[in-house]
């Protein structure tokens, strides 16, 4: 009697270390980070000898980013997790000011109006007709919005502002073909931590990255107004030394001119 076909009777289970997957998939959530599993295994198959796997996560106003570093052992065919590096990015906060007459607020109001992933789509073709404005209108918006942009730009704080704005609004949108790369400023909207693992010991977890990285974060804002502080008081006592050296420079010609005219007028008599 012939057996039926089997269609899996010739198939090979390949050397996949579901375990190792399991255990990957179970030490990154007890951490913080959630939906992982199948990114890992989807990487995993390539069989690469390292790979980065990203996580974005929201704490209220703040953006926390996390790019995790897995490395390959050949000899145990396994992956490690060997670091993480952590962003911790600050919700952009605008005051009202005006920087070359420009008003922050209601370039950032403007920007929020636009559709700028429409705005970004040079592939669409669709007719136009000049006499219309209406067909042209978004378009004399952005432009508008640009020309602010570019005017912000002139001034340091200004160019601060323009690239958290621009990083904003256009993440993830085809704007390099215009404008090339905008690298944020780091050092004033961002603060970074690498965080290693070590073997038979709790890793760092996502809370306690937040928490190291928000301390930073204070701990830099407190040492900016401490440097201003101490600035303002550098400046005040130098202008006190200058004033004083001043006085006592007036006062010795002074006396010095008195001392002239009364040894002339002694000469004289």
């Amino acid at each position: 009697m012939t057996e039926p076909l089997n269609p899996f009777s010739n198939f090979k289970i390949g050397a996949m270390n579901i375990q190792n997957i399991s255990a990957l998939v179970k030490q990154v959530q007890s951490l913080g980070f959630e939906n992982v599993d199948y990114s890992l295994l989807k990487r995993i198959s390539f069989k690469p000898d390292n790979f980065i796997l990203s996580q974005t996560i929201e704490k209220g106003k703040d953006k926390l980013s996390f790019q995790l570093f897995f490395k390959r052992e050949v000899k145990q065919n396994i992956y490690v997790l060997m670091y993480y590096d952590a962003t911790l990015q600050k919700e952009l906060t605008l005051t009202n000011a005006v920087i070359n007459e420009i008003n922050i607020t209601n370039v950032e109001k403007s920007m929020a109006e636009i559709d700028w992933k429409n705005a970004f789509d040079f592939t669409t073709k669709k007719q136009l007709n000049l006499d219309d404005k209406t067909s042209w209108e978004k378009e004399q918006k952005v432009e508008s919005v640009i020309e602010d942009l570019s005017e912000l730009e002139k001034s340091e704080d200004g160019k601060a502002l323009t690239v958290g704005l621009k990083l904003k609004y256009w993440a993830g949108l085809p704007f390099r073909e215009l404008f090339g790369n905008i690298s944020p400023l780091k050092n004033k909207s961002e603060i970074s931590q690498r965080f290693y693992f070590f073997e038979n010991q709790l890793g760092i977890s996502v809370e306690e990255a937040y928490r190291f990285l928000q301390n930073r974060h204070l701990e830099k804002q407190m040492q900016a107004k401490r440097k201003q502080t101490d600035s303002t008081e550098i400046g005040d006592t130098k202008d006190d030394s200058q004033s004083s050296y001043g006085g006592s420079l007036l006062k010795k010609k002074r006396l010095s001119r008195s001392n002239t005219f009364n040894s002339k007028k002694h000469v004289q008599q």
